[in-house]
């Protein structure tokens, strides 16, 4: 019965329909799955698996009934009498075997459990949604500062990771905000965008290192990944980079795992001395005045490191951004560890940052941009080298540019004073008045307070909108130190009979400064304040002689390169630009030169072979 039912099968070209059928089916799904890489929804191919299968046994049923010719769609005419059925060959019975595994297939695919869309990582498509933060490793056992590393390894991982194209990897101060925010930490996350947590614990006892790692998804906390293994601390480097092959297979399956430039480290770098590094790297981070013994003891372990393995580029590269300090010696130390840091590996960004600090510093333009441009092929994505280069650009007039190197930060950064401070810093001289206000929201909610110098230019952006008592009042409770005739400098715009007043006070501090006559505590913000007030008084001999005395009581370690370039191009400086002394700084400088080969700054452009400027 079942062979005459097939061989009948055969004679209505039942075979052949259902052949024709899997292989347009097959077609449609290749499609479909080239479209899901182009932003189809991930669901479109199971719901398409289901039309198909439903429309397989009408297929068949059609067949049986219907033939297709070049006359039409026909009837399937019924056996003639005495005509017989043809047998079966060979390859009808391959065909029959072939279409009952493909049935059995697809019978076994849409009986799989579908998965969470929202937390399955292979629905992260864009670099939105391939985010990660990586939390500091909680020390286990560890009772002192100087035990600790986890810190100092989930920056290694980060750093690491940030140098993977098509992943967002959030900073180190965004990172530490989520491992403190408790219970918010998921919705947190959610709000910074971020699709994968990784965590863990560290335990270094002797020259073992255990690691415990977790990867999980936000919002849902579904385990993507997890690992606890226990090595020798030399093999620490090599287990991490098998950590970030794992990692990216997890949150960004198809992405190339290796690393733009390398990894950090490669396996057998540092091998001696790597939990050396990490302790004495961790206790270098800390630069505030009361952390200077931890700052110290960290400098002395970095230098043991190099002592023992000379070879150690990451401990070099600590040591440069250690040493770097606004003094003779301090330069000199910080370049000659970053210089032996590259030598050893050209693509540590934050050595390339502090080569290109010292260059600007000796207003080597050229060179300072060359290294910035190294540091950020190094690692597009270092927040410091973005930052950095954003300051820069502005000593360099280049406003529009460094704005958008600040933001860069910012898109790494979020959850971090000090780089919305510097998205404030490039939209103020850009006047760029409601990005300087969206952006001291954000710094005054991380930092829990008003920091003078944000009030500062929150202040000067309300005076630019003509907002004068609302720049007063701004500036009266910030708490900031002022001279008396500051405030009329500031309503001179509304009544410019007082600015003949204002200009002989302002002088007349000028001078106790320059003399030394000042009281230490207030010289740094008075000399801004003459400064400032020389810019809306149209008066640019306030300006120069403060800036041109480069060494001021109060600014024992000079006045940076930067902070005295800075100050040209401000948004309404335009005075200043005016100015022949302005000139000659740019010609004495070389600063010509560099706009010349690198691009001019916002407000100036070429004119023969000068320049000029607004």
């Amino acid at each position: 019965m079942i062979t005459r039912f097939l061989r009948e099968m055969k004679r209505r070209r039942v075979l052949n329909t259902a052949w024709l059928y899997v292989a347009g089916a097959w077609i449609a799904l290749q499609v479909v799955e080239v479209l899901s890489g182009a932003g189809l929804p991930p669901e479109t191919m199971r719901r398409l698996l289901v039309i198909l299968s439903i429309g397989f046994p009408l297929a068949l049923t059609a067949g049986w009934f219907f033939d297709i010719s070049r006359d039409g769609i026909t009837r399937t005419r019924p056996l003639p009498p005495g005509e017989e059925l043809p047998r079966l060959k060979f390859m009808d019975h391959v065909l029959l075997a072939g279409l009952l595994a493909v049935a059995v297939v697809d019978a076994w695919i849409l009986n799989l459990p579908v998965t969470d869309q929202a937390a399955s990582p292979e629905v992260l498509k864009t670099p939105q949604q391939r985010t990660i933060a990586v939390l500091a490793f909680e020390d286990i056992r560890r009772t002192t500062e100087g035990d600790r590393i986890g810190e100092t390894l989930a920056d290694e991982l980060r750093s690491s990771l940030t140098r993977i194209p098509g992943i967002r990897v959030l900073g180190p101060e965004t990172s530490r905000a989520l491992n403190g925010a408790g219970a918010r930490r998921m919705s947190i996350a959610q709000e910074l965008l971020v699709t994968a947590i990784l965590l863990g614990e560290v335990l270094l006892d002797g020259d073992r290192m255990q690691l415990k790692a977790r990867l999980i998804t936000v919002p849902g906390g579904k385990e993507l990944w997890a690992a606890d293994v226990e090595r020798a601390v030399g093999d620490a480097i090599e287990l991490q980079n098998r950590f970030i092959q794992q990692i990216v297979a997890n949150i960004a399956p198809g992405l190339d795992p290796n690393p733009h430039q390398g990894y950090r480290a490669g396996a057998g770098e540092c091998s001696e001395v790597y939990d050396t590094y990490l302790r004495g790297r961790q206790l270098s981070k800390a630069r505030r005045k009361s952390q200077a013994e931890q700052y110290q003891r960290g400098m002395e372990l970095l230098r043991e490191t190099v002592a023992i393995d000379k070879r150690c580029a990451l401990a070099w590269e600590a040591i440069a951004i250690g040493e770097l300090e606004w003094t003779t010696p301090g330069l000199a130390k910080a370049g000659a560890a970053a210089r032996r840091a590259l030598e050893l590996n050209d693509a540590l960004p934050e050595a390339w940052v502090v080569l290109a600090e010292i260059a600007e510093q000796e207003e080597d333009w050229d060179r300072s941009e060359e290294h910035l441009l190294r540091a950020l092929y190094s690692d597009p994505t270092n927040v410091r080298a973005n930052f950095f280069y954003s300051e820069a650009l502005i000593a360099r007039g280049r406003v529009r540019d460094a704005l958008h190197y600040a933001l860069e930060a910012y898109r790494y950064e979020p959850v971090s004073g000090n780089v919305n401070f510097r998205v404030m810093l490039a939209a103020f001289y850009a006047g760029e008045n409601d990005l300087i206000f969206q952006h001291a929201e954000i710094f005054k909610d991380i930092e829990g307070a008003d920091h003078p110098w944000v009030v500062d230019m929150v202040a000067e952006a309300q005076l630019r909108q003509g907002n004068v008592d609302v720049a007063l009042e701004t500036w009266s409770r910030s708490g900031g130190v002022f001279p008396d005739w500051f405030f009329n400098c500031a309503r001179v715009r509304q009544n410019p009979k007082l600015a003949p007043a204002v200009k002989v006070a302002a002088q007349q501090t000028l001078e106790q400064i320059l003399a030394g006559s000042l009281e230490p505590s207030l010289t740094f913000d008075f000399s801004w304040n003459v400064i400032r007030c020389g810019i809306w008084l149209g008066e640019p001999d306030l300006v120069f002689r403060m800036l041109e005395a480069r060494t001021i009581p109060g600014w024992e370690k000079g006045i940076p390169t930067e902070v005295l370039f800075v100050n040209m191009f401000h948004s309404d400086g335009a005075v200043l630009r005016q100015d022949s002394r302005f000139r000659q700084m740019v010609l004495d400088s070389g600063l010509l030169d560099y706009w010349k080969k690198w691009g001019w700054a916002d407000m100036c452009r070429p004119s023969g072979d000068s320049f000029e400027c607004n």
